[in-house]
């Protein structure tokens, strides 16, 4: 059994109004657990199998646009067909409902609806209040600082090449450079050019133009 929730949280995990779900708990079709919670796998099991989501009243946010009618897939070949069984199967284990071994029927594939709707619902309100990072952008964000930290190291060793000789010591006993004055300088260098790339500012997600 999953992580027992509470009624307002159950309502945001099937994406419906919190009046929805206390009309089904007064109606028996969502069952509480002893001490008064609710298990959320059992829940929308009960909850596709019960109610018709075309009669539901989806709770939305104020923050979140109200998106325009799509026309419903229409499943044309035996492909289409395993590919749309394949997704469904996916999207329930990945809310943790275990497969039954007795296939796909009509409440699973509206549980499967319901909970594609409710993650579009969260991915329209965290692009409205900017919270949500558009790929592209971050894709591109991340080249472009890679690229600088590479010029910058590949240009470094012309740079500090003369003044570092200049500190290095030479052991007098050997005549060869100084192992540890070598790593010392070395270190100290590297420190210096790491402190002048600075850390990064704080990136602007947006879209590349």
């Amino acid at each position: 059994m999953s992580k027992p929730v509470s009624g307002n949280k159950l309502a945001a995990i099937l994406g419906v109004s919190q009046t929805a779900v206390r009309n089904a708990l007064k109606g028996n079709r969502i069952k509480r657990l002893p001490g008064g919670l609710i298990d959320p796998v059992a829940a929308r099991e009960d909850w596709a199998a019960t109610t018709d989501p075309s009669r539901s009243k989806v709770r939305t946010s104020g923050k979140v646009r109200t998106q325009g009618a799509q026309v419903g897939a229409q499943v044309r070949t035996e492909a289409e067909a395993r590919e749309a069984v394949t997704l469904i199967s996916r999207i329930l284990a990945e809310e943790g409902m275990r497969d039954d071994g007795k296939g796909i029927d009509f409440g699973k594939v509206r549980t499967a609806e319901l909970i594609l709707k409710a993650r579009q619902r969260h991915l329209d309100q965290a692009e409205q209040e900017g919270t949500l990072v558009d790929r592209a952008a971050a894709e591109k964000l991340f080249f472009d600082l890679a690229r600088e930290g590479r010029d910058a190291w590949l240009s470094w060793p012309a740079r500090v090449g003369i003044p570092m000789a200049e500190e290095i010591k030479i052991d007098p006993t050997t005549g060869k450079v100084d192992p540890r004055s070598l790593v010392t300088v070395l270190s100290s260098y590297v420190r210096q050019h790491l402190a002048e790339m600075g850390e990064p500012s704080d990136p602007e997600w947006k879209k590349p133009k």
